[in-house]
């Protein structure tokens, strides 16, 4: 049964400014929330009276929450429609951001942070789908270029506002800081679109492909986040969650492409473009992911910068983004959204291999320089693609399209990040052991250090830790060196990827 309702139609003037920004607020919470809790964690775990890596998992269990949603998206809002399941959903997560930040124990705040991660899921697709509806046809280039802007600068934004706010205040106020936002976005949104919605229809629940689904990316996520702590194939438990896991994902691929009304739309694969964008998104947000991760951590764990600082010294990358998003929906429209693309992965290839050369005396201005400069293939990079990616798919599939890229997109992320930290730690091993093989008394450069230190009051034990601490910074150095380098030519061989995609002007001139 089919309910139909008043399209969701174009909007103009002051109207379309206020709902654009309020829709994109929405979509910088959501995402923002994805990583403002990452620096809180030693002061959650002090507060509530768990280990830190306890406490990592409001991280973990919000992740595997938050994916599994996601692509749900398309059917939630088939069945309830895009601005009715968008404001259910803001209006939850509001209410969940209050709960979080009056949680008096661990447990409660564990339990309101997956809370937060199932009911957000459906936030940033529908943004998407919704921006694209008010906006003109003329302007939903720009729209897209809106909300690709909330996506890449939400990670950056993330680290930032969680450090100041847990330093300034305390880390309730990470989730109360969504208060104001959530109610501005179900006001606006509410009044603006009032009496208007996409059409519903009571759809079976496709309960099978829902719990192979949880299945599949729940055992996924707790994969990617304890693999790493739990030395990945030697521990039973991770052996158990791939097995699950790979398992899983095959048996929901099977059921989703026989049953009539899947949870998730695997056909969406069929559009070329869909596929080839997609693939091209999960690698080129996956390593910067991995990058705006392991960065931060950087500063903070060898060059000793406070959360703050190293969220500040990432911040520049949102810069070029802001700039560029008013001018991309224009050029995108007028020009193969594939050389823009390909211009965004340009940009992270120069910058990779620019950061092979840093060393342990680099400078928070160069680092903040680096950051300014990877923010242009951050603003080239997401717009370009969802369009290509989008190109071709009927009206109707777009919240099902947009949820499924997003949540690969996400997965993505975590997985090339974890194993970007794998392989930072491993390395690192394997430089300090290179190190540590040349520092012998006999050579004259380790016998002046530690004349030098003796000279200054240390004992020979307390010099050999100071020479330790330094290798280890070091082998750091030369391990995160290696990793952009391979990030450089990762970028470089995705451009290849891209142009396999059609061109949209020509399927747009065939119709």
């Amino acid at each position: 049964m089919t309910t139909q309702t008043r399209p969701i139609e174009p909007l103009s003037g002051m109207a379309l400014m206020i709902a654009a920004i309020a829709i994109g607020l929405a979509s910088f919470m959501a995402v923002t929330d994805i990583t403002i809790a990452n620096v809180s964690v030693p002061s959650i775990s002090g507060d509530l009276g768990v280990s830190p890596e306890i406490g990592e998992w409001t991280i973990t269990f919000f992740a595997i929450a938050n994916s599994i949603c996601i692509p749900l998206t398309g059917w939630l809002s088939r069945r309830f429609g895009q601005l009715r399941l968008f404001i259910m959903s803001v209006t939850a997560f509001t209410i969940a951001s209050l709960l979080c930040g009056m949680a008096q124990s661990f447990e409660s705040l564990l339990a309101f942070r997956i809370l937060q991660g199932v009911v957000s899921g459906p936030i940033v697709p529908l943004s998407q789908a919704l921006l694209v509806a008010i906006f003109p046809p003329s302007k939903r280039t720009f729209a897209l270029s809106m909300w690709a802007m909330t996506n890449m600068a939400g990670p950056v934004a993330g680290p930032v506002l969680g450090g100041w706010l847990t330093d300034a205040y305390s880390w309730p106020w990470i989730f109360f800081v969504n208060l104001p936002i959530g109610l501005i976005v179900v006001v606006v949104t509410g009044m603006m679109l009032k009496g208007r919605d996409t059409a519903t229809a009571k759809l079976p629940i496709d309960t099978r492909g829902l719990i192979l689904l949880a299945l599949a990316i729940g055992t996924l996520q707790l994969t990617l986040d304890r693999g790493r702590i739990l030395d990945w194939f030697s521990s039973p438990f991770i052996i158990t969650t791939s097995i699950i896991c790979v398992l899983s994902f095959i048996f929901f691929v099977i059921w989703e492409l026989g049953d009539k009304h899947p949870i998730v739309d695997l056909t969406l694969f069929k559009y070329r473009n869909f596929s080839i964008g997609t693939i091209a998104v999960a690698v080129g947000f996956g390593l910067y992911f991995a990058a705006l991760v392991l960065i931060p951590l950087w500063l903070q764990i060898d060059m000793r910068y406070t959360a703050t600082w190293a969220g500040l010294a990432t911040a520049p990358m949102g810069i070029f983004g802001i700039l560029l998003a008013p001018l991309l929906g224009r050029w995108i429209q007028r020009n193969d959204a594939r050389i823009f693309a390909s211009l965004a992965f340009i940009a992270w290839s120069l910058v990779a291999w620019w950061r092979t050369s840093m060393t342990t005396e680099v400078d928070v201005s160069l680092i903040a320089l680096s950051c300014l400069a990877q923010g242009i293939g951050i603003g080239l990079f997401l717009t370009p693609l969802v369009s290509l990616s989008l190109n071709g798919i009927p009206p109707e599939k777009i919240a099902s399209a947009s949820g499924l890229q997003t949540s690969i997109r996400m997965m993505a992320g975590s997985l090339i990040a974890s194993l970007a930290q794998t392989y930072w730690d491993q390395r690192s091993r394997y430089y300090q052991n290179v190190l540590v093989d040349s520092l012998e008394d006999s050579r004259p450069a380790v016998a002046t250090t530690m004349q030098q230190m003796t000279a200054q009051g240390l004992t020979e034990q307390q010099s050999w830790q100071v020479i330790w601490r330094e290798t280890i910074i070091q082998a750091d150095m030369l391990a995160l060196n290696d990793f952009f380098l391979w990030s450089s030519i990762a970028f470089a061989l995705s451009i290849v990827v891209i142009w396999f995609a059609r061109n949209p002007q020509a399927l747009s001139t065939k119709k």
